[in-house]
């Protein structure tokens, strides 16, 4: 048995760094996510104006800057969480997707509606990531191109065999 435990102190101030970049080492992924973010241009998810257009919620309070939904998305994706509740859930667990929303959770509708309103700008995004990609060389990226030509055959459904048919066949032949 141990001389003594650690002491376990719940009501202390801080249980994480003060700094939420100090949350997480200087190579996480979260980083690239945002220096991705600032790189690319992302007007269209502003509404063509950064700073003015989805200001304002429907109910009247402040909206979210589109930078982050986008940035909780992406890194949502690339870690392979797609639902959006369980997207809000880790906002307000796990460390990288805190720091990612800097600790102001979206609800999961927003992020719903924030993916379903620009459904095409995120496919123009995510090609913008795989042109960044092919410049960086992170990988070989080509067409990839499937022939569904169809071929008139001889293979009808009268002339399809079972195993059990072909051995019985075989046997025929054998015998005579």
């Amino acid at each position: 048995m141990a001389k003594g435990y650690r002491p376990v102190r719940r009501d202390q101030v801080f249980l994480l760094p003060e700094d939420m970049r100090d949350w997480l080492g200087d190579k996480h992924f979260v980083w690239l996510v945002l220096d991705l973010i600032d790189t690319i241009d992302t007007m269209v998810f502003h509404g063509g104006r950064p700073g003015r257009a989805n200001r304002f919620s429907t109910a009247g309070q402040r909206g979210y800057d589109p930078d982050m939904l986008l940035g909780l998305l992406i890194y949502g994706y690339a870690v392979g969480q797609r639902s959006s509740r369980q997207i809000e859930r880790l906002c307000g667990t796990d460390a990288a997707f805190r720091v990612l929303c800097a600790g102001d959770v979206p609800d999961h509708t927003v992020l719903s509606r924030f993916q379903q309103r620009h459904n095409t700008a995120f496919k123009d995004f995510f090609a913008q990531v795989l042109a960044m990609c092919v410049a960086s060389g992170m990988g070989r990226f080509g067409v990839v191109a499937l022939d569904g030509t169809k071929i008139a055959a001889n293979a009808s459904r009268e002339a399809n065999r079972s195993e059990a048919a072909l051995r019985k066949m075989e046997l025929v032949k054998f015998s005579v």
